[in-house]
């Protein structure tokens, strides 16, 4: 603090964000570096002893459960998740977000802001902010871990990658979405159960997502399976379908009803959110 001027000193992270790590063809992380990152991000640590510590080290689940009052970020996306000479990760840029009393009520009403591609259609519409507008940020940065494209993909056949992604399930075709930098390198059951989970998180209703307790729980399951396949992994890998996971019952795409929300999706028009 310089006289009546303050400063907000993060520390040095040397891996950047995850944005970069994830547009680096020269060195794209692993599967169990992007899990492990998402559930970074979405946990931190568990030590709860020290506050001064945990404030930078604690993110979504705390901010949502542990703050008093609790926090909703605003603006989850991967340029705001920072990495670490070991990328672990932390989430920045806190200037978006918002505090609510959950005891009276269970979300906010407040001007629309955030970073298109990003924002929860319902709060697009609504203007009711909740700590699930977080989890549906949060869901888009999972799809962006899973197949290495950005939340707007260009192209003829482009679009929000919620709707990329929900036409190639709903024909089963799980490997057309993963991103093809990881080379086969990874649990197919552990791909089909972030996959499953960030569809939840990005579901339309806020009602039918997951909470980031439950978010943090499914991505630790996830990361345990990777691990356990990494230690047993041969030269070659052979993926298959889990047989808890119909290739097409559980990813039928409704593009009508997801359509209807795309002006959210890719920052349209009016009610005019304040990109950052």
């Amino acid at each position: 603090m310089d006289g009546d001027c303050m400063a907000l000193v993060y520390e040095y992270m040397q891996e950047g964000t995850l944005q970069d790590k994830l547009t680096n063809n020269a060195r794209p992380p692993t599967w169990k570096q992007r899990i492990r990152i998402a559930y970074e991000s979405a946990l931190g640590t568990k030590t709860l002893d020290n506050l001064e510590n945990t404030c930078t080290t604690i993110w979504l689940e705390y901010l949502h459960k542990a703050c008093n009052p609790p926090l909703i970020h605003r603006d989850v996306k991967t340029s705001n998740i920072l990495l670490n000479a070991n990328l672990e990760a932390k989430i920045a840029d806190f200037g978006l977000s918002r505090a609510f009393n959950n005891d009276v009520s269970s979300h906010v009403s407040t001007a629309i802001v955030g970073t298109p591609g990003y924002l929860d259609p319902e709060y697009y519409s609504s203007y009711q902010l909740s700590e699930k507008s977080d989890v549906f940020s949060f869901g888009v940065v999972l799809l962006e871990i899973i197949t290495g494209q950005p939340p707007i993909i260009g192209g003829p056949e482009g679009g929000h990658v919620t709707n990329w992604v929900s036409q190639r399930l709903s024909r089963g075709d799980i490997e057309s979405i993963i991103d093809p930098r990881m080379y086969g390198q990874y649990d197919i059951n552990s791909v089909w159960k972030v996959t499953d989970l960030a569809r939840k998180c990005t579901e339309n209703s806020s009602a039918n997502r997951p909470t980031m307790n439950l978010v943090v729980m499914e991505l630790k399951e996830s990361l345990d399976l990777e691990i356990s396949t990494e230690r047993t992994r041969s030269g070659s890998t052979t993926n298959t379908y889990p047989h808890n996971y119909s290739r097409n019952d559980n990813f039928v795409s409704d593009v009508s009803q997801n359509s209807a929300f795309e002006m959210a999706y890719m920052g349209g028009p009016a009610p005019g959110p304040s990109a950052r």
